[in-house]
């Protein structure tokens, strides 16, 4: 009796079972990880941190190769998704890192390449000093700043199910190398920001229900001197990604991504000029990222190597 077979599933089995996304995940393992060795932390802690990045590389290895033939819509969905959760977790330990080297940070360099273009932020905080703005004003750029949370999410889902699944996972790499990218910044360029930089600035603008959630999520979750460049404003570019597959929507989210912009400024989170290197650093991503994910040799199959991706990137 003749077999039948998946033609779904033969397909899949012929992808490289480590596609580059993945590869750029455990390269940042081994970078990180070399950071740990080298910084000036006590030992336990690094002891910690490198097990950490051990079982992750690991786990990550052998999960993805059990998984690799599996056509089930739900395991489908975390294998490619999994990088998305993966580079916001990481955010958490470069509080610990960002120190590690130098004990100096760039906010009085940053603060006056502000002054010199025109002091935007300085005047907006002064502003705000002597004649606080309306609540709702305050509670409207909350909103923006905070559809950063919501934009990253959104157009990850929206490439996955209404782009092809190359576009997607382009998008996905290049966000991730973004990223990656500026967690080693944060390490060698430390800044800490407006707000845990500039005395009068450290309280939050008052707003309503979005602006109190905001304060209480920023406040757990940041650390000063991870904001030069900013990453928002980089990975925001990256989203553009997605612009044309969201349809009467993109000019919503257009407006939402936009006011983010302002809102990283107006909020006190950002100087100026890191959201117009977090502007460069973020559309060099967006056209490096696509070229670098073609180029990238780390390519797996069930055999090794796939030998003309790594040929490809020789040339």
């Amino acid at each position: 009796m003749e077999k039948i077979y998946s033609t779904a599933k033969v397909e899949r089995a012929k992808e490289p079972w480590l596609k580059p996304v993945d590869s750029l995940v455990l390269l940042y393992q081994v970078l990180i990880s070399l950071v740990v060795v080298t910084v000036d932390i006590p030992s336990d802690e690094k002891t910690e941190l490198l097990s950490y990045h051990a079982f992750f590389a690991l786990g990550l290895i052998v999960i993805l190769w059990n998984f690799r033939n599996f056509s089930n819509p739900v395991i489908q969905l975390a294998r490619e998704f999994y990088p998305l959760m993966a580079m916001l977790f990481f955010y958490r330990e470069i509080g610990f890192l960002v120190h590690g080297y130098f004990d100096w940070t760039l906010d009085e360099w940053l603060l006056g390449v502000d002054n010199k273009i025109g002091k935007i932020g300085t005047r907006i905080w002064n502003f705000q000093q002597f004649y606080p703005p309306a609540r709702l004003l305050n509670e409207f750029f909350s909103i923006g700043y905070s559809f950063y949370f919501i934009l990253m999410p959104l157009s990850a889902l929206v490439l996955y199910f209404r782009a092809p699944l190359s576009r997607f996972r382009t998008f996905m790499f290049s966000l991730s190398f973004t990223y990656y990218l500026h967690y080693l910044i944060f390490i060698f360029l430390p800044a800490e920001s407006p707000r845990f930089y500039m005395p009068g600035l450290r309280e939050s603008l008052q707003g309503y229900w979005v602006a109190d959630w905001l304060q209480a999520a920023v406040e757990k979750n940041a650390f000063p001197g991870g904001s030069f460049p900013s990453s928002h404003i980089a990975a925001a570019v990256i989203c553009f990604m997605a612009y044309s597959y969201f349809g009467k929507m993109r000019f919503p989210v257009l407006f939402l991504t936009m006011a983010m912009f302002l809102g990283t400024i107006y909020g006190r989170y950002h100087y100026f000029i890191d959201v117009a290197a977090g502007l460069g650093v973020g559309l060099t991503c967006y056209f490096l990222g696509p070229w670098l994910e073609k180029k990238w040799p780390l390519v797996f199959d069930e055999e090794g190597i796939a030998r003309g991706r790594a040929r490809e990137a020789l040339n």
